[in-house]
């Protein structure tokens, strides 16, 4: 038999509000099983992939491309290169902030240069 997990276990797996798992299930991006008495049964399956969306999520992509994201993923292989391309803008975005970042963190050590610079010109008078 399956292992099954109700909303509250999945939220502590997660760590992601019950609130936001229903927002998510609005959302379509997940689509939990229901019992008899008409409570959500999420998967291992359901749990991988809510790990998913917290990485891209975390990687800055917006819950609009997940959803895309989703929507391909529901139609299958045949939708591979779809899938490929939104990660590699996704990863064209996290590059460029790298290298943004990358300049913030040159500026940072410059001006700590020049204020070591000035320390020691100071000291030495």
């Amino acid at each position: 038999m399956t292992k099954t997990y109700k909303i509250s276990e999945i939220a502590l797996l997660t760590e992601l509000p019950i609130a936001t798992l229903r927002y998510y299930e609005e959302l379509d991006l997940l689509k939990p099983a229901r019992n008899s008495s008409n409570y959500r049964e999420f998967t291992e399956a359901d749990l991988e992939w809510i790990f998913f969306i917290k990485r891209a999520k975390a990687t800055g992509m917006s819950l609009a491309k997940i959803q895309d994201y989703s929507r391909l993923r529901e139609q299958g292989d045949s939708t591979i290169i779809q899938r490929i391309s939104l990660l590699v803008e996704q990863e064209r975005i996290l590059r460029q902030q790298i290298t943004d970042l990358e300049g913030h963190l040159d500026f940072i050590l410059q001006k700590k240069h020049h204020y070591y610079e000035t320390l020691q010109k100071n000291s030495e008078s």
